[in-house]
């Protein structure tokens, strides 16, 4: 136990969180990540892309979609967790920081902002529910932070995927880690007949993972071979 811990290197983990919340690109990409959303769900967009999703064969959104949407959950906090096994103590870190940092902004968003998920059975039509966000703190409960705006498998295992693609640039390991995340988001916009996400929301989680991936990755600079 004392060398996974070492391994995964909490103290510099927490470092790069700490640095990554002084990102001002971060701060700043919010307010226009919420423009974003606002112009997605005004236009109808949102509520035409989960239309499409909704025309899939259930069968057959459960057989692509179900994988990574169940995956996504446990990925972000295992993937560092493994590098740490491995001894591969600046991915191990970089990865967990990266997760933290994810995890506490899209937290903090969602919490605050509580939208409604598609699946939701009131406001009736998928247009009106696109719409609805209930501002304040935790005004679902628990579920602000389970549901919601931003995506947080989006975020996460995104900002994840990006410090392993920036720390191990021209890699198989590379490669798998941008497919994973293409799919993850992929999954939380058309997957489940479209029961995950709105088309904004995987947005904002993208734009996050982008910045977070990249300031975490910046941090902790060591090319890993």
């Amino acid at each position: 136990m004392s060398s996974l811990l070492d391994h995964l290197d909490i103290r510099r983990a927490g470092g790069s969180v700490l640095d990554g919340l002084k990102d001002p690109l971060l701060w700043l990409s919010i307010p226009v990540l919420a423009l974003v959303t606002y112009f997605l769900a005004e236009t109808g967009l949102d509520a035409a892309v989960n239309d499409l999703a909704r025309h899939q064969n259930e069968a057959f959104s459960l057989s692509w979609s179900a994988f990574p949407m169940l995956a996504g959950l446990i990925a972000p906090m295992l993937i560092p967790i493994a590098f740490a096994l491995k001894g591969n103590r600046n991915l191990a870190s970089a990865t967990l920081g990266a997760f933290v940092l994810s995890l506490l902004v899209v937290s903090l968003l969602k919490g605050f902002s509580s939208r409604i998920h598609p699946e939701a059975i009131e406001p009736v039509t998928s247009l009106a529910r696109s719409r609805v966000f209930r501002f304040g703190v935790l005004e679902a409960g628990f579920l602000s932070i389970v549901e919601g705006w931003p995506s947080g498998h989006t975020a996460t295992n995104g900002a994840v995927c990006i410090v392993i693609a920036r720390l191990c640039p021209g890699t198989i390991l590379s490669t798998a880690a941008l497919l994973w995340f293409v799919w993850v988001a992929l999954a939380t916009v058309f997957g489940i007949n479209g029961d995950v996400h709105w088309l904004s929301d995987t947005v904002a989680g993208t734009v996050l993972a982008l910045i977070i991936g990249r300031r975490i990755a910046s941090a902790l600079d060591v090319k890993t071979p």
